[in-house]
């Protein structure tokens, strides 16, 4: 497996923050318990929603930036009124937490508020107190994990916490599994946890932007469970780049030693062959997508044709005897990721505002 190969297919799903959470810890364990093995959007959120309007809530989800509210459902309520796990199932369903040998997913449910409960966990921003005690925090994991269901690896805890709104507390469950594994990732829960989380961190450094590890999982899990894999399938390269793209803007050549956009066009160049070498790109003939993000404190002194002009022909290939003098470029002279910029048949170019100046760009084939 490339690790860059997956930052690349990952990046193409364009990872974004989460925007709504349930607000309620109720809702959260619910969630957690009922999504291992079940299909979310048919079975799992329609069965959260049926218990909170059950107890008179209608809007159970806020905006992921949005204070919490007070808990419409705390735990010790939802134990008041749910005693029994038999209680619990007439407004949610019979699933097991297994098929062999395990309990109804009403009465995990319980066992995991009760646990809560004993450890003063009783709502959302009770979670938030506890996470920031580690041997608190460590106190309740060893509870939970002692509820029949609790996934590979701890994947049902790792799933409450992330609901609860922890984004670096993930959970790599078999979508996920299966998204790495299509890209030539095998790897157990524990494994993908690393991976996922090594992921985030270098596409915070490659995009510009905070990257979180929830960031990454949903995306792959949501490209997964759609088949809505965008470019991850085909090859790619992708790479950021310091200061501002080339700007192709006047007839003499943007190879010659004397151009003043020579230092733009190492850096490009460089920073190209470096990605290239990690995700085993070759130059190629087939059509491809180009996009091009570019980050500056203030509008770029140059507009969106000029600067895609000036990347398109440092990355495409050059013919040494074209009476421009190459050789201060080194190895780099006969560098290319495609071999003639006719080839680009889609692209895609945005300005974003940022502390300093920098861009990234992906060449994808179709």
């Amino acid at each position: 497996m490339s690790f860059d190969k997956v930052v690349t297919a990952v990046a193409a799903l364009d990872p974004a923050p989460r925007h709504r959470r349930w607000r309620s810890l109720s809702y959260c364990v619910i969630d957690a318990v009922w999504s291992i093995a079940s299909r979310y959007d048919e079975v799992v959120e329609p069965l959260v929603r049926r218990v909170a309007n059950a107890n008179g809530d209608e809007r159970p989800v806020v905006g992921a930036a949005e204070p919490l509210p007070p808990d419409p459902l705390p735990l010790p309520v939802l134990l008041t009124r749910y005693s029994t796990a038999a209680a619990l199932r007439q407004v949610t369903n019979g699933q097991l937490t297994s098929a062999r040998g395990g309990i109804p997913k009403a009465d995990a449910v319980l066992r995991y508020a009760r646990k809560l409960v004993d450890h003063d966990v009783c709502d959302l921003a009770a979670v938030a107190e506890m996470m920031a005690d580690q041997a608190r925090w460590d106190s309740v994991e060893r509870a939970l994990a002692d509820v029949p269901g609790d996934g590979q690896h701890g994947v049902r805890r790792g799933y409450l916490w992330m609901l609860c709104g922890r984004d670096d507390v993930i959970k790599p469950d078999r979508m996920v599994l299966r998204w790495l594994a299509r890209h030539g990732c095998h790897v157990d829960a524990r494994e993908a946890r690393h991976l996922v989380t090594r992921v985030a961190d270098e596409l915070t450094v490659l995009l510009h932007r905070p990257v979180t590890p929830w960031m990454v999982d949903h995306a792959v899990w949501n490209a997964e469970r759609t088949g809505t894999d965008g470019a991850g399938d085909r090859p790619a390269v992708m790479f950021a780049v310091s200061g501002l793209p080339p700007l192709k803007n006047e007839a003499k050549s943007l190879f010659a030693a004397e151009h003043r956009q020579r230092d733009r066009v190492v850096r490009l160049l460089e920073a190209a062959a470096a990605a290239a070498e990690r995700a085993g790109w070759t130059c190629v003939q087939d059509e491809v997508e180009l996009d091009v993000t570019v980050r500056s404190p203030t509008r770029p002194p140059g507009d969106a044709t000029n600067f895609l002009g000036g990347i398109a022909d440092v990355l495409q290939g050059r013919k040494l005897s074209q009476g421009v003098d190459l050789t201060h470029l080194g190895e780099l002279a006969g560098f290319s990721l495609y071999h003639d910029d006719s080839q680009i048949q889609e692209i895609t170019y945005r300005v974003v505002v940022d502390s300093a100046s920098s861009y990234v760009v992906r060449v994808t084939t179709r």
